[in-house]
């Protein structure tokens, strides 16, 4: 009977736990829309616009997000990593569900992506990789 209770519960956890909606960032080389932005890219060339979309899954209560971008590297202190870039994005009405812009890298290396919101700093939303040759 346990065994059983115990097997149920683990399926119900598992199968509701796959349900979540995530965040995540998706980067490509044109201008996001919404007929390419299912094309990614991950390598990019120095100099190129890397083109990105955060998606949101539910409304951020107080509309604004942290996006870092950190280098990965070796030669750094901090373990190598390196913050390249930190901005507050302030969100719109209509950018409820996502935000949009571009970067751009005049180094190679491997950068890193994280995005948390202000309603709580400490849990980061979500976080890709890219590499610039």
């Amino acid at each position: 009977m346990k065994n059983g209770l115990l097997f149920v519960l683990l399926l119900i956890s598992l199968l509701g736990g796959g349900c979540q909606d995530k965040s995540y960032i998706v980067f490509n080389r044109e201008e996001i829309t919404p007929e390419n932005v299912l094309d990614a890219d991950y390598v990019f060339s120095r100099g190129e616009r890397v083109y990105y979309v955060v998606s949101l899954p539910k409304p951020i209560v107080t509309r604004q997000l942290y996006i870092q971008v950190f280098k990965r590297d070796n030669k750094e202190m901090r373990y190598g990593y390196k913050l390249i870039y930190g901005k507050t994005v302030h969100l719109k009405d209509e950018q409820q569900y996502y935000f949009t812009d571009y970067f751009v890298f005049n180094e190679t290396g491997l950068y890193e992506f994280k995005v948390y919101s202000k309603d709580n700093p400490t849990k980061e939303l979500t976080s890709n990789i890219l590499q610039v040759r």
